[in-house]
């Protein structure tokens, strides 16, 4: 695919201008349309998490293999010691994951500020709860609104939403998200093939870019039926308007598959695993 085509379609990625929508300095948000969901079950809209675990923020970059440039670094939560998410996400009570994860992107934020991603060309990806989306105490927007408090450039802002939960109600979440694609928020659905990311979601509302898991790619370069897969995976995200961003690959024989496929927006420990605190450089074999 030649490069100005994907100029057309993943700009906040630094690979497309389809992703240009910019949310200004001056960002007033709107009356918020109505939720797609409730909040976490037992949860009060507005309060600080009563009780949350002490955190930190790594980063691990996607990066365009075919100029080694960083397109964006993702945020993701560890402990303080560098502990996995699990550990983290686990000792959450469940009425409190929506505060938590609003505070968790903020503390993303002051990490990417602090250790100077403003400064370079890339964007910074944030996972988002699906049930986040609508509430306007833990939505995206409110994010935005901290992103314009600390001095954040919001358009090189990307959400994700996550997998880790079902949504409830896929076309109220697609009116939801197309209202504030239409401000200028970037959406992207985080681990295409897994959990509750699943294909058909897209047929009913259209995010700005797509990842696709490990768990679609693993081995793809020795398994011909996985190869077939992940290419007719790929086929349909391009059929949907969007170029994806291929994630967790560790080995040179997926790399290479990949290129094949057309792939150039990638994720993995082959390139840069996640640093706590600090901003990997990825390096492509």
């Amino acid at each position: 695919m030649a490069l100005a085509h994907w100029q057309r379609l993943w700009v906040s990625l630094r690979l497309t201008t389809a992703w240009t929508g910019t949310v200004t300095p001056d960002f007033a948000p709107e009356p918020s349309p109505e939720p797609a969901t409730t909040d976490a079950p037992g949860a009060t809209p507005g309060l600080v998490p009563a009780y949350a675990p002490d955190f930190a923020i790594a980063f691990q970059p996607i990066v365009d293999v075919e100029t080694g440039l960083t397109l964006a670094q993702e945020a993701l939560v560890r402990g303080p010691k560098g502990e996995g998410a699990g550990s983290v996400l686990g000792a959450v009570p469940p009425a409190q994951r929506y505060a938590f994860d609003t505070r968790l992107r903020r503390r993303a934020l002051e990490s990417a500020i602090r250790l100077g991603l403003p400064a370079t060309t890339a964007s910074l990806t944030l996972n988002i709860y699906p049930g986040c989306i609508g509430i306007p105490d833990y939505c995206a927007t409110r994010t935005v609104e901290d992103a314009v408090a600390l001095g954040f450039p919001t358009d090189r802002l990307v959400f994700e939403i996550s997998e880790m939960e079902p949504v409830e109600d896929p076309e109220a979440l697609a009116a939801t998200l197309g209202a504030l694609q239409r401000r200028g928020l970037r959406i992207a659905l985080d681990d295409v093939g897994t959990g509750h990311a699943r294909i058909p979601l897209l047929m009913v509302w259209r995010p700005d870019g797509a990842k696709v898991a490990r768990e679609v790619i693993m081995g793809l370069d020795q398994d011909p039926d996985r190869f077939e897969k992940v290419r007719e995976t790929l086929e349909q995200l391009h059929a949907f308007g969007m170029v994806p961003v291929v994630e967790g690959i560790e080995t040179p024989g997926e790399l290479a598959a990949l290129r094949r496929l057309g792939v150039r927006a990638m994720q993995g420990y082959l390139f840069a695993r996640p640093g706590l605190e600090m901003l990997p450089v990825p390096v492509v074999p």
